[in-house]
């Protein structure tokens, strides 16, 4: 098949506005024929009305402003036609010219299905026509007419087939017309997906498929001619009247490229995402724009989306936040293709008239002992006293700010640096990259409490090369004496920070409070995200048992591991899910789609795996 790219201009706002919620969960993610199938699923089993009361149902999805029949194939958009039709009075009957009555017409030809239901009364295809035209249609393709035999009064013509692949007689729409058969045909290809055994087929379609050529034609028509208003009512009164079901092109135009087309790749995820200028309710947020083919970005709080920026942008401001406060922030870059990896960082506002909530910014600038070699053992720097083994100052790599940096050495079982203790800990951060190495090297976070022993709280993968990267991690612990390490463990790379900051974490009141039971049953962030090699997923169950299944789906739309599925009492729910799949596969670096769906509801949410 020809590769057809679409480029889309569609306001999608104004498309979803009435789409149901949820009614295309399942097919969230998917191309090709898996979503070809889910879409199938979600639209089969309409209800299916009688032939007769087509007449009426025209009457609410077929009416033109003026209260008049829209028929496609006389009217003239933006001008008079020659003829309308009055509801209920004019239909046919007979006919001896154009303008004689109006009756049902079968976009795709009734002989093509053997005339069988629910397919002959499927009012999606089964369009208001002026009886004589349809007469002059018959049971022909749809085409491109150069040298018509015939030529109704819109301009709708009948002739030798001129695009390429078919040179018998057919039909042309006008060209504002040709976007609404387009996806009325993919509804059809759609709708009776393999269900489609008995039906003789055409020049056109092999049984509900569209032919090469014809599929090739459909796609330049969608293309060219975009979802209307016309369509956009249409599509709502069926669903809410007629049939209860929908065109899922008409709702997404996109659906068409996924399933027959060339997908525009994703953008390049932004990266070097960076806070500023914080105060106590305020801050901003930078980064560096890596795409070349976005439309915008999108800006995230806390999972929330909350700012939709144009293309090149690079920075957002926050206003109006809470004082000494850790607030989650993510920005991804998107095209008509979809939307990139999410690029995520933690941020504490000020505390609320006290002051900077950070307790060191460490910067390596005030170590007397500066030298050519690694240092073993206790060294005061500015922020306090610090534990290193097999760590120095010296110049081995070039510094983030300042004329200092940390370097922790490779190839050395245990070689770490160890922050002074503090009380209550909120985040971690610090710039880090790679010198020499290789793509598996990583280090590990630890945490020590009251000078118990360190175990291990995140694990972080560093091939990045000779670039400085940001390196954030919300520990959240309200606990006294709080050490933190950061173990280069016999890796094959020098591990060279700079600039490691350490914030406080907001107490939390002794007394007690009720814990809030969801009405029905939520999915809450998972932490940490993005993850390594674990993370914990997170749901809660209202006043009544829930019969739940938590699925973890690829970008393609694939199952790829089930961490829960049962009956649930009222409550919350932690689960560890270590990045593996059904078989107990590792799964790689990715964004996976987590569905927490029950009782005809679903909740989704995005994770990250960094291996």
């Amino acid at each position: 098949m020809k590769q057809i790219l679409i480029i889309l201009t569609l306001s999608l706002s104004t498309l979803w506005s009435q789409i149901p919620n949820g009614y295309y969960d399942s097919a969230a993610g998917q191309t090709g024929s898996a979503l070809h199938q889910s879409l199938h699923d979600i639209i089969d089993n309409h209800n299916s009305v009688s032939y007769s009361s087509l007449w009426t149902h025209y009457q609410t999805t077929d009416v033109k402003p003026n209260g008049k029949v829209w028929d496609m194939y006389s009217d003239v958009p933006g001008g008079t036609p020659a003829y309308e039709f009055t509801f209920g009075s004019d239909q046919c009957g007979n006919y001896s010219g154009e303008g004689s009555c109006y009756n049902r017409e079968h976009s795709w030809p009734k002989s093509w299905f053997n005339d069988n239901s629910p397919m002959s009364t499927d009012i999606f295809h089964v369009v208001p026509s002026d009886g004589y035209v349809n007469g002059q249609r018959s049971n022909y393709p749809y085409g491109e007419v150069a040298n018509p035999t015939w030529t109704s009064t819109n301009g709708s013509k009948k002739g030798p087939n001129t695009y390429p692949g078919y040179s018998g007689t057919v039909f042309e729409p006008i060209d504002t017309y040709k976007g609404d058969f387009a996806r009325i045909y993919f509804y059809m290809s759609t709708r009776y997906l393999n269900e489609d055994s008995s039906w003789p087929g055409s020049p056109m379609a092999d049984g509900a498929q569209l032919e090469e050529w014809a599929l090739n034609m459909m796609m330049e028509w969608h293309e060219a001619d975009p979802v209307s208003q016309k369509e956009i009512d249409r599509n709502n009164d069926i669903y809410n009247y007629v049939q209860f079901n929908r065109n899922p092109f008409v709702d997404h135009p996109e659906y068409a490229s996924y399933i027959w087309g060339e997908v525009a790749p994703l953008p390049v995820a932004p990266s070097d995402l960076e806070a500023s200028n914080i105060t106590e309710t305020t801050m901003d947020l930078s980064w560096t724009d890596n795409a070349s083919d976005e439309d915008g970005y999108y800006v995230y709080q806390n999972d929330t989306r909350i700012a939709t920026l144009e293309m090149n942008a690079t920075s957002h401001s926050f206003t109006e936040l809470e004082p000494s406060t850790i607030y989650e922030f993510a920005v991804s870059a998107f095209n008509t293709a979809g939307e990139s990896a999410l690029t995520s960082t933690s941020v504490s506002t000020l505390g609320g008239g006290s002051g900077s909530v950070t307790h060191f910014l460490e910067s390596f600038e005030s170590w007397e002992g500066s030298g050519t070699g690694y240092f073993d053992g206790d060294i005061p720097l500015t922020s306090g006293i610090w534990n290193m083994y097999q760590s120095g100052n010296f110049s081995l790599g070039a510094p983030f700010t300042g004329d200092y940096n940390i370097a922790i050495n490779d190839d050395t079982p245990g070689a770490q640096i160890t922050t002074p203790a503090v009380d209550s800990l909120g985040t971690l951060s610090f710039y880090y990259y790679q010198r020499n190495g290789s793509e598996g090297d990583e280090f590990q976070i630890q945490k020590s409490i009251n000078e118990g022993p360190f175990e291990t709280i995140a694990t972080q993968n560093y091939d990045v090369g000779e670039t400085y990267t940001l390196f954030t991690l919300a520990v959240n612990d309200t606990s006294s004496a709080i050490k933190m390490r950061v173990l280069n463990d016999n890796q094959s790379a020098h591990l060279i920070i700079d600039d490691l900051e350490v914030t406080e974490f907001p107490q939390v009141s002794i007394v007690p409070t009720p814990e809030l039971q969801p009405s029905f049953f939520s999915l809450s962030p998972a932490y940490p995200n993005p993850f390594n090699p674990s993370t914990t997923l997170n749901f809660q169950v209202g006043l009544e048992r829930q019969n739940l299944t938590l699925e973890v789906f690829n970008l393609k739309g694939e199952l790829v591991d089930t961490p829960a599925q049962g009956v649930y009492a009222p409550g919350s729910y932690n689960l560890i899910w270590d990045a593996a799949d059904a078989q107990g596969n590792a799964l790689p670096s990715g964004v996976y789609l987590l569905k927490l769906a029950g009782s005809g509801v679903s909740h989704f949410q995005r994770i990250t795996l960094l291996r």
